[in-house]
């Protein structure tokens, strides 16, 4: 397969739009927006823009607490971190300096404090997640360790898209219906390719194999924290701790195949699970869902969620935006009881989607 020379596309930007999404500014998916209903889905990624959602979503003490032990453990390991480059607005590889892991613990923490809670029982997360974050960081350290991260070049952050201009898998892709917008994501860890740069790392990738073999193992990093208890009679929060899974989340697995399917499920994907308590993961010897034939069936599954929101914009692609978003909430159930799909909204967006559906 002659792949050495392909320039890598933006996968933003790859191909003629369709109508529908040139009205509505919308370029790409990701397995996140797989993950909630098509309500929310079209509130937070449709009506909104994306300068909207980086600006009013709300974080929390658990999503900042993920974000501090990735970062310690991309920070000790990464040969190369991909980021967003202030110059060209795009994500672009960069060289790592590489953090022991008590370091890059301790530059984490440091940052971790600055975070500013949104609410009281968020503050007391933010106490209690504070101290579970070295854990974790150890705890997960363990199962990258099992893995051989340490033995091999590691690059964090990679951009991907699927299906890609590198026709990587492309019998798979020519017998499924596939959406007219790609599916990106970004890897938390792929490592066993030598070093991506030579003398230049500034320079952008020309391709993402970059010369050399697939990676040798992909891993998905997920940390979970413990759980808000009652208040004590001193006034003080208790906590129920959490425990590995031990199942995985079929949204986590989705992800998981993304990247996968990117290199034409010819690279084994490792979704690896760290708690305060201790690290599980899950491969295709241990979960269907990540053998080459599982990940195939969640793409699809993934697809078909993609392709009937589509169909839905896509029958009034005659319209104006305003007019296309109205039309397809009238066909789309609010399913604002759902568990988590309309968490991270301050009220006055999550008035303005009720208001849109016209609930009360």
């Amino acid at each position: 397969m002659q792949i050495n020379n392909k320039i890598l596309q933006d996968p933003l930007q790859e191909k003629t739009l369709p109508q529908f999404a040139q009205k509505l500014n919308i370029n790409h998916y990701s397995a996140t927006q797989f993950s909630i209903p098509d309500s929310s889905w079209l509130f937070k990624y449709v009506y909104l823009t994306q300068q909207q959602r980086r600006d009013l979503f709300e974080s929390n003490s658990a999503m900042e607490a993920g974000k501090r032990v990735g970062d310690a453990l991309q920070r000790t390991y990464a040969e190369t971190i991909w980021k967003l480059n202030p110059l060209t607005k795009k994500i672009a590889p960069s060289k790592n300096e590489k953090l022991s892991l008590d370091n890059s613990i301790q530059e984490q923490l440091e940052i971790f404090k600055e975070y500013n809670p949104v609410n009281d029982k968020d503050s007391d997360k933010k106490i209690k997640y504070l101290e579970e974050v070295p854990e974790i960081v150890r705890n997960a350290n363990l199962g990258l360790t099992e893995l051989g991260v340490a033995s091999s070049s590691v690059t964090c952050e990679r951009q991907i898209s699927i299906p890609n201009d590198n026709q990587v898998g492309e019998d798979f892709f020519s017998h499924v219906s596939l959406p007219l917008l790609p599916v990106v994501g970004r890897i938390d860890f792929d490592f066993g390719n030598p070093n991506e740069f030579g003398a230049n790392p500034t320079e952008h990738f020309s391709t993402p194999f970059v010369g050399s073999a697939f990676p040798h193992k992909i891993i998905e990093l997920k940390t979970k924290y413990s759980r808000l208890g009652k208040v004590k009679k001193d006034g003080s929060r208790s906590f129920l701790v959490s425990s590995v899974p031990a199942t995985p989340s079929f949204n986590h697995l989705v992800q998981c195949s993304v990247y996968g399917a990117h290199y034409g499920f010819k690279v084994p994907v490792y979704l690896l699970y760290a708690t305060a308590t201790g690290f599980q993961i899950f491969d295709s010897t241990n979960c269907k869902h990540l053998t080459v034939e599982g990940m195939q069936r969640n793409l699809q599954i993934m697809y078909r969620t993609f392709l009937r929101r589509e169909k839905i914009l896509a029958q009034f692609q005659d319209l104006t935006r305003e007019e296309i978003i109205e039309n397809s909430i009238s066909m789309i159930d609010p399913n604002f009881d759902h568990p988590y799909a309309w968490n991270g909204l301050p009220d006055e967006l999550l008035k303005e989607a009720k208001d849109l559906w016209k609930v009360s």
